[in-house]
C-alpha cells in the first residue's frame, strides 16, 4: 500500500507489519522515516539488525536471499536493512526482492531503502511486489511553499515561536536544505533559547546555507520573484560564481522571452511560441507562460540593448569598459529585476 510521509507516524501506531519500501532523495526526511520504521520493527520484536547495501550493477544479491534464510541469533527476530544506492536493483536484484516478498519470513523485518525512482521503476514487477506486499513510501522535495510550512512547524516543535518574517528568513537562507535547516534550528535553540524568535535573531544566529546555480536565477526571473532574484544573485556572487557563467544564462533566458512574446505579439498561441526556444525541460514548461504574459508588453529593445551593454562590459569593450566589477553585478541584477517585471520598461504605444 502507498503511503505519504507525513501519514508515516499515525500509521506505526496502530499498523503492524514486516515490510517497508522508502524511495526518495531528500535525506533528511529519507533519514527520519527510516529510524521511526526501524523503532517500530525493535518494538514489534525484531531485536537484531543487518545492514546489506548493495551499489551498481554487479552486487550480489545472494546476500539478501542468504540473510532471508539464515537463523536469528538466539532466535530473536532480525531487521533487514537494505540500502540500494540507486533506483534500480537491476535484473537480479528484482528477482531476489521477489523471491523474497514471496516467502516473506516472519522471523525478519524488511525496509529496503533506495533513491527516488523514474517513471520505468515506479512501473517495474519488483515495486508493484512491494506495494501489494508492504508498504511504500516515496519522499517526495518539499516545493517552496511546504518548505515554509515545514520550517514553521519544525521550529514550533523545538520550542521556538518564531515571527512570520523569520520563518521566511530561515527558509531563504536554507533554500530546500532541510538537513541545514534542521541544523539551524537547533543552533537558534542553544544560542537564543526556547521562546520568541524575531527576524533579528535569525539574521545574527543563522548561517547562509542556500547553494544556488545560475538555473536558479532563471527561474527566479521566470517567476516574478525579485526578493529571490536579489537573494539568488548574492549568494551567486558570494560563492564566486563566475560572471561569464551568469551573463549566459541571463543572456539566453532574454534572447528566447523575447522571441517568445514576439511570436505571441503576432497571434500565434504560448505553446507555439515556446517551440522557438527549443528543447525546454518539463519541469520548466509551467514557469514561461506567466513570463510571457507579464512581458509582452516590455520595451524589448530596450532591454536587449541592457542585455548587449552588460556583455560589453564584461569583455572590456569600447566606452562601457569597467574596472570595478561590482558594476556589472548592479546591471546584471537590474536587468534581472526588469524582466521579472520589477520595474517593466513598457513600450509607448
Amino acid at each position: 500500500m502507498k503511503l505519504r510521509i507525513e501519514q508515516l507516524p499515525q500509521f506505526l501506531t496502530t499498523h503492524t507489519g514486516n515490510v517497508f519500501f522508502l524511495s526518495g532523495d531528500e535525506p533528511l526526511q529519507m533519514m527520519e522515516a527510516a529510524d521511526q520504521i526501524r523503532k517500530a520493527a525493535v518494538q514489534q520484536g525484531y531485536d537484531e539488525r543487518d545492514i546489506i547495501s548493495f551499489e551498481g550493477g554487479k552486487a550480489d544479491w545472494s546476500t539478501l536471499t542468504a540473510a532471508s534464510i539464515e537463523l536469528s541469533l538466539f532466535s530473536q527476530k532480525k531487521l533487514l536493512d537494505v540500502r540500494l544506492s540507486n533506483s534500480s536493483p537491476g535484473v537480479k536484484g528484482s528477482k531476489a526482492i521477489r523471491e523474497y516478498l514471496e516467502k516473506k519470513p516472519d522471523d525478519k523485518f524488511l525496509l529496503l531503502q533506495t533513491g527516488k525512482l523514474d517513471k520505468s521503476s515506479r512501473n517495474s514487477a519488483w515495486v508493484k511486489e512491494l506495494d501489494k506486499q508492504g508498504v511504500m513510501i516515496q519522499v517526495w522535495d518539499l516545493s517552496p511553499a511546504q518548505t515554509l510550512a515545514w520550517v514553521a512547524k519544525r521550529m514550533r516543535n523545538s520550542g521556538l515561536e518564531p515571527s512570520q518574517e523569520a520563518v521566511r528568513l530561515l527558509t531563504e537562507r536554507i533554500e530546500g536544505n532541510l538537513l541545514a535547516a534542521d541544523q539551524e534550528i537547533k543552533k537558534l535553540v542553544l544560542l537564543t533559547g526556547k521562546g520568541s524568535v524575531d527576524v533579528d535573531q535569525v539574521m545574527q544566529v543563522v548561517a547562509d546555507s542556500s547553494r544556488f546555480s545560475v538555473f536558479d536565477l532563471s527561474d527566479a526571473v521566470l517567476l516574478g520573484d525579485s526578493r529571490r532574484v536579489h537573494h539568488v544573485l548574492s549568494v551567486l556572487r558570494e560563492e564566486g560564481t563566475a560572471m561569464p557563467l551568469i551573463l549566459w544564462s541571463i543572456s539566453t533566458l532574454s534572447r528566447q522571452l523575447h522571441d517568445m512574446c514576439y511570436k505571441v505579439m503576432q497571434g500565434e498561441s504560448e505553446a507555439q511560441a515556446m517551440s522557438v526556444a527549443g528543447f525546454i525541460p518539463q519541469a520548466r514548461k509551467a514557469l514561461f507562460p506567466p513570463a510571457i504574459r507579464r512581458l509582452r508588453g516590455a520595451n524589448w529593445s530596450e532591454l536587449l540593448q541592457q542585455n548587449f551593454t552588460i556583455e560589453s562590459m564584461s569583455k572590456g569593450q569600447g566606452e562601457t569598459r569597467v574596472r570595478d566589477e561590482s558594476r556589472i553585478w548592479d546591471a546584471v541584477l537590474s536587468l534581472s529585476l526588469d524582466l521579472a517585471g520589477k520595474h517593466i520598461l513598457e513600450t509607448n504605444q
